[in-house]
């Protein structure tokens, strides 16, 4: 009986996990398959209730807006995923469902990659589950003047309460003068058919040392073509989302796969013919 995976969302129509996903299934000769759910908030319950029950289905990707709710969900959370407070990976092992976040580890792998000095300052952009792996990991680093800029500050209560953070800024005039080593966007701002950022938010780019965008659809966003008019060290969201797309495989199938350049090219050609 072929086994089951899949990515969980309100809106899955942009999705490049089912590609990655279904490309490492096919190279590594294992009957399962990769499936979109879009599913309604009241259907969580439901769904996850199925997933409980049904033994084929071995786990799945969470991504927005449903990664705090099933957090809320799983009983067994990482210890990592525990301090972030949402996730994105549900997976069963020996009979028990787990919960973890692999947006840490896909970020400090762009991180590192990029990254080749001491960082002061940071402007993160955005306060949802990938803005909060990311606050945790930059934590990590011992980076303490972090700024968080978010539209509204519903979320500033989850993100300062287990992580530090300087100030949580909603309006932009508050930042338009200020000089950041990086700045960083979490946020779906830029992605298509969303809104862009804030111009106020485009002109900080040019004076930081470094630029990254987890935004991967379009491939080059306006962030990023701001940081590269100006030569700042830029990375996008592809990247981010290959890297913490393999933790994830590892995990159901006990697999060590491989970030080549012919899945990389895939996922390019697939966003060019967006």
């Amino acid at each position: 009986m072929k086994k089951r995976i899949g990515i969980v969302a309100k809106k899955l129509s942009h999705s490049l996990s089912p590609i990655i996903h279904n490309s490492w299934i096919k190279k590594n000769k294992i009957n399962a398959e990769y499936i979109s759910f879009e599913i309604k908030e009241n259907e969580l319950e439901l769904f996850y209730n199925e997933f409980k029950k049904d033994k084929y289905f071995i786990g799945f990707n969470v991504t927005v807006p449903y990664k705090e709710n099933f957090f809320n969900m799983c009983d067994n959370v990482s210890k990592n995923a525990n301090l972030i407070g949402s996730l994105n990976l549900i997976y069963k092992k020996n009979n028990f469902i787990y919960g973890d976040n692999t947006d840490y580890l896909g970020f400090e792998k762009i991180y590192k990659k990029l990254i080749d000095r001491h960082i002061n300052k940071i402007l993160l952009i955005g306060a949802g589950g990938a803005a909060r792996a990311i606050l945790k990991f930059l934590n990590d680093q011992k980076i303490e003047n972090i700024d968080v800029f978010a539209r509204t500050t519903n979320k500033k209560k989850a993100l300062s309460k287990s992580m530090k953070l300087k100030n949580f800024y909603t309006e932009t005039k508050k930042i338009r003068d200020k000089k950041y080593d990086l700045v960083i966007n979490s946020s779906d701002a830029g992605m298509l058919d969303k809104n862009k950022l804030n111009n106020d938010i485009y002109r900080l780019i040019p004076s930081a040392a470094y630029a990254i965008d987890i935004v991967y659809n379009p491939l080059v966003t306006k962030f990023l073509e701001v940081a590269r008019a100006s030569q700042v060290p830029s990375v996008g969201g592809l990247n981010m989302l290959l890297e913490q797309a393999k933790p994830c495989f590892d995990k159901w199938f006990e697999t060590n796969v491989v970030i080549d350049s012919h899945l990389r090219k895939q996922l390019i050609k697939n966003l060019s013919n967006d």
